[in-house]
């Protein structure tokens, strides 16, 4: 077993070999076992990467044609991971040197976090800073102070921790609850939902010294993506999925559910209607009890 798993999903990843390679480089001498899976085999960039790296005994190659979506592909490395962390790092992205060792120092040291992450130095295609994009301090001051179930329900709606899906993940208790990313409709922010469920087994720790480097480009998927209310609707299905699967008190489930459901439709609405209203936001959901619910603490409910 390794201490830290790295997942590295291919598509069409060619442009960015040498990205991939310094990446891998970057972890030399760690205790890291690195996992690379391409379900398309659009290129050949798989077999490169396989004998660039041949005779790392740490390094596995899952190759398949069997077209599995980015979900699917991302749930397989973590499936196949034997690390007692995880990390998913995309083919575009960068890690430098030293960020993945202040990671685990932190988790180490924090035995009730079950995710740790940094801040984020935006890049574009070739390289060049793209200052106006960097995320240099997305942890919100509440998570600082207390971590409940109203910073779990308002992190999806409000955009806080970005960044986090490329942090750190302890692996016990995703394994142990099976709590794997569950899809949405045209796999548009399946990984927002998960790390909600994620919130609710542990707490999340911003590591200041940990950068991560994010590409932004034409051709990303993010960049791709048309928003309607059917995607705010899907992920209302997904969070609620996970609301019944960790908890067991049926009334904080209704409670939850409610909360979701009620400002995913507002958002749904509110993106399908023409009239350019502002963006709505977060609203609580007001029901007898409700106060007591948000305050109590997390991870509750087994």
């Amino acid at each position: 077993m390794y201490k830290v798993t790295v997942g590295i999903p291919l598509f069409r990843s060619a442009p960015f070999f040498e990205h991939i390679l310094e990446n891998i480089r970057a972890m030399d001498g760690m205790d890291v076992e690195v996992l690379i899976s391409d379900r398309h085999c659009h290129d050949d960039t798989i077999d490169r990467l396989s004998a660039s790296l041949s005779g790392r005994s740490n390094i596995r190659f899952l190759k398949a044609n069997d077209g599995l979506d980015w979900v699917g592909n991302i749930n397989v490395l973590l499936r196949e991971s034997t690390g007692e962390y995880f990390r998913f790092l995309p083919h575009d992205d960068l890690s430098p040197r030293g960020s993945l060792e202040a990671l685990v120092r932190s988790m180490d040291a924090d035995q009730s976090s079950i995710l740790a992450y940094g801040p984020t130095k935006a890049i574009d295609l070739g390289g060049s800073h793209l200052p106006s994009l960097d995320k240099p301090a997305p942890h919100p001051a509440a998570a600082e102070r207390s971590w409940d179930l109203d910073l779990a329900l308002r992190m999806k709606w409000i955009g806080y921790f970005d960044g986090a899906f490329k942090g750190l993940i302890r692996m016990k208790q995703i394994r142990d609850s099976g709590l794997f990313i569950r899809s949405s409709r045209d796999q548009i922010w399946p990984e927002r939902c998960w790390l909600f469920a994620l919130m609710l087994h542990g707490r999340f720790i911003f590591v200041s010294d940990a950068w991560y480097i994010k590409r932004f480009y034409a051709g990303s998927v993010h960049s791709q993506w048309r928003i309607d209310g059917s995607h705010y609707r899907s992920v209302l299905d997904v969070m609620q999925s996970y609301v019944r699967d960790i908890f067991r008190d049926p009334a904080l489930i209704r409670y939850c559910c409610e909360d979701i459901r009620s400002n995913a439709e507002s958002l749904a609405a509110w993106v399908d209607a023409p009239d350019g209203k502002p963006r709505p936001d977060y609203e609580p959901f007001a029901a007898e009890g409700s106060q007591l619910f948000r305050s109590m603490a997390l991870p509750f409910g087994r």
